[in-house]
Order: structure tokens, then C-alpha cells, then sequence
């Protein structure tokens, strides 16, 4: 037998909200995911410049133990070398004021 059209239709119009509703939840889900990926991506990118970083750092302290034959000279080295990348970032800072 036939069910009647109007317990039909209630039927109906639940799995319509059922599935609206999981259809909701699935776009707030799929927002929050891009969310996370932004920030992870922005993460990414501020994790990349601190191992860029480390490497430079890395490679000044390589150098300056192949300049320096004692642990006096070392230390001198490693004074001047900072005060020329202090003198390069004045420069670039003034260069970009201009």
C-alpha cells in the first residue's frame, strides 16, 4: 500500500535538515581548515626565516674561527664582524627611509 503524502513529505523535509545541517557543519569544518592552513603556512614561512637565520649565523661563526687562529682573535673577529652588519643594516635602514 501507499504511505500517505503527508507523513511522506515530514519524512522527507527531516532527512532535508539532517542533511542541511550536516552540510553546515561540513563548510564550518572546511573553514576552519583553511584557517589552520593559513596560519600553518604563515608559520611555515617565519620558520623558514629563522633557519635562514641560523644558517647565516652559522656560517659567520665557520668564518670567523677559519680567520682567527686564537680564542682573543675569535673574539675580536667576531666584534668586528658584528659592528660591519650593524653598519650594513644603518645603510640599508637609511637607504630605505630615502
Amino acid at each position: 500500500m501507499a504511505q500517505p503524502l503527508i507523513p511522506l513529505l515530514q519524512t522527507l523535509d527531516s532527512k532535508i535538515n539532517d542533511l542541511s545541517a550536516v552540510h553546515q557543519r561540513l563548510h564550518a569544518r572546511i573553514d576552519s581548515l583553511e584557517e589552520e592552513n593559513r596560519n600553518l603556512r604563515i608559520e611555515l614561512e617565519e620558520t623558514r626565516a629563522l633557519l635562514r637565520q641560523a644558517q647565516t649565523d652559522a656560517q659567520f661563526l665557520t668564518m670567523s674561527h677559519r680567520l682567527a687562529a686564537s680564542p682573543d682573535t675569535i673574539i675580536s673577529t667576531r666584534r668586528r664582524i658584528a659592528r660591519l652588519i650593524r653598519t650594513v643594516d644603518k645603510c640599508i635602514s637609511m637607504i630605505k627611509e630615502e
